[in-house]
């Protein structure tokens, strides 16, 4: 079996791992750097989502699919309505991205393996990757792969489809963040639905809960949404699916670095990570510049344990589970509510936030925890 050696090798090319393989070679930290994974970046069919800035917004990337300075979370009762200047709602297309950094990566010497790690151990001071084809010797290995989740533990679960419509139909021109007017009998459900332009719409059906639905279920949400409104369509154009742990996830391999959504960059009470892996790089960057290979948190544990008591109040109190969520969004602007998803909250939104929600629950869920480290 062939053996190569590596000052950085990076296993898993999604976000994080072409990310950091990007930036060290910008930085000018390493030329020698492999990225190890089975799928090529065009086939990776997926929308990701996030707030920016619009000074930070590159109107010449191709891989934006849709712009977006309006969004709403409605429920049966209530509508909130956000308007921003300083942010948008940016939809990327995951293929395109990545297969631009993976393009430029190439340009640059980094070699990308279409391989699977199979297992990673050390020997003195050398760390090894078997692969099914060769063996990878590293100084430094970076582990960007999705980490398992528990089949106990709060998940957030979904189906989406993009969808060719009707060239007759009207859709909305602001982006619906969580509709709670459908089925609430398994598990906190919301549509989540982009209109990408006047005949292209994305719908997804997502449920926080600890079981997962059948594959049917979601979709069966996605067609009544869509009945609902009045939208007709023609074709499916893609679909997508995923489960994101809505809780801490255990590392057991210390031998990698962990980056990612397994090195703590999903936001637990949300879901999201774009954003999140992005500055776990780039703080990564700087520990690396100093002689430092160690992943620093990207979020603060007043964060993580905010997020971890939000969670154990919707699990244990699912009536008030959707009256949280459209208070959150009431009590805060369109700036505002922006940067507390962005993980870019000060102390004036943190006590919006709590101020707006329900004592009691919170309360007895805190009382449960009070040995915890803050």
């Amino acid at each position: 079996m062939v053996s190569m050696n590596y000052d950085v090798a990076i296993i898993g090319g999604g976000n994080a791992g072409l990310s950091l393989a990007k930036q060290l070679i910008e930085k000018n930290l390493s030329n020698n750097i492999i990225i190890i994974e089975p799928i090529e970046a065009i086939e990776k069919k997926a929308n990701w989502c996030s707030w920016q800035e619009n000074r930070a917004i590159d109107l010449s990337d191709d891989s934006i699919k849709g712009l977006w300075d309006e969004w709403r979370i409605i429920d049966s009762q209530s509508s909130v309505h956000h308007t921003s200047s300083k942010y948008k709602y940016v939809c990327r297309d995951a293929a395109t991205y990545l297969n631009n950094i993976e393009t430029y990566l190439q340009n640059n010497g980094v070699r990308i393996l279409r391989d699977k790690a199979v297992n990673v151990s050390k020997n003195n001071n050398n760390k090894i990757i078997l692969c099914n084809s060769e063996t990878i010797h590293a100084c430094h290995i970076y582990d960007s792969r999705a980490p398992e989740i528990d089949d106990t533990a709060l998940k957030q679960h979904f189906v989406g489809i993009e969808y060719e419509l009707e060239k007759d139909v009207l859709i909305d021109k602001y982006a619906t963040l969580m509709d709670f007017t459908g089925s609430q009998d398994d598990g906190l459900h919301f549509i989540y639905a982009l209109p990408l332009s006047a005949s292209r719409v994305f719908v997804e059906s997502t449920v926080i809960s600890k079981q997962l639905n059948a594959s049917a279920w979601y979709e069966d949400q996605i067609t009544g949404w869509l009945e609902r409104r009045g939208m007709k369509t023609n074709q499916i154009l893609s679909r997508e699916s995923g489960v994101i742990a809505q809780e801490q996830i255990r590392i057991t391999n210390q031998i990698t670095h962990r980056i990612g959504a397994g090195g703590g960059a999903t936001r637990l009470a949300t879901g999201y990570a774009f954003h999140n892996i992005i500055r776990q790089i780039d703080l990564l960057i700087k520990n690396i510049e100093s002689g430092d290979y160690d992943v620093p948190l990207v979020m603060s544990k007043f964060t993580i344990n905010m997020d971890l008591l939000f969670n154990k109040v919707l699990i244990n109190n699912p009536s008030l589970s959707i009256g949280i969520f459209t208070q959150t969004a009431k009590a805060l602007t369109g700036d505002q509510f922006s940067e507390f998803m962005l993980n870019q909250a000060n102390i004036n939104i943190w006590y919006k936030v709590i101020k707006n929600m329900p004592k009691s629950p919170f309360l007895k869920e805190l009382t449960k925890v009070i040995g915890v480290r803050w």
